[in-house]
């Protein structure tokens, strides 16, 4: 299994050193891991919740050096997750194209001013209608997908929560994303941070996920680890859920090649 969010203490909201993951990952028997910091925010920097731009070579040397130490044991990929904010595309394309990363997940965190995925956006929940908000994070994700600056999709719906379900169908949300993910070449993440963040499942969305399969879109697997404790948290829920539907390969990536490998390995 691989796991391919995996954070730390680059942001302030993270706790742990990388190297502690790593033994994380070792000790739960993963076969490969990318560390996926998040990027230095290109508005607004904040230290809490992304690495300043000053901290970013260190990240990248200290990937690189866990991969020197620990290669024969298990495989490192060096990996950042960016925040995508419509307008700073080319300042997003100069601090990804600045480094070697093996993979970029592209994730929607803000929508507006709404930073959903805080605590302290968690209030603001009460306040938004979901029939309103849903279509415009979509929209929003399709943009970032049609930028063409990312490999993976982060957490794809991660504005859903267990108390905030829209009534309108999303099918066509759905159809709309995957077909523009397989387009652009891109992967899907699952991820298993939905299970503790009160989303009511793994993200994406079961029916989500059905869509995403049914349009022949690879997938990624990550914990969204922000301490080692969740390295490689609820993979059996994850593991279950692509067995459902028939799920045999996943997405690697290399110097931002993809390729697929078993889900499981053999033997």
């Amino acid at each position: 299994m691989i796991d391919y969010h995996l954070h730390g203490n680059f942001c302030g909201h993270g706790s742990g050193r990388l190297e502690e993951y790593v033994l994380a990952a070792i000790d739960r028997g993963l076969s490969e891991i990318g560390f996926s910091a998040h990027l230095p925010k290109v508005v607004d920097p904040d230290p809490y919740h992304a690495m300043l731009e000053d901290d970013l070579p260190r990240y990248v040397k200290t990937v690189r050096s866990l991969q020197d130490e620990y290669g024969t044991r298990i495989k490192i990929k060096l990996g950042i997750e960016a925040d995508y904010f419509e307008g700073f595309e080319e300042k997003t394309r100069a601090l990804l194209s600045a480094h070697p990363f093996d993979y970029v997940i592209g994730s929607i965190h803000f929508l507006g001013d709404w930073h959903f995925t805080s605590r302290a956006g968690l209030a603001q929940y009460g306040r938004e209608d979901p029939n309103e908000a849903f279509p415009r994070y979509f929209e929003l994700l399709r943009k970032m997908i049609s930028t063409g600056l990312f490999d993976i999709v982060g957490h794809p719906d991660a504005i859903r929560r267990s108390y905030f379900v829209p009534t309108i169908p999303l099918e066509g949300e759905y159809r709309a994303t995957a077909e523009l993910i397989e387009q652009k070449g891109m992967s899907a993440e699952v991820n298993t941070a939905g299970l503790r963040r009160d989303a009511g499942s793994i993200y994406p969305a079961h029916e989500f996920l059905s869509v995403l399969v049914a349009e022949g879109v690879p997938l990624t697997i990550g914990s969204d680890a922000h301490r080692p404790d969740d390295v490689g948290r609820d993979f059996d829920s994850a593991l279950s859920e692509l067995k459902r539907f028939g799920v045999e390969r996943v997405a690697v990536y290399e110097r931002r090649k993809r390729s697929l490998v078993p889900l499981e390995p053999s033997g």
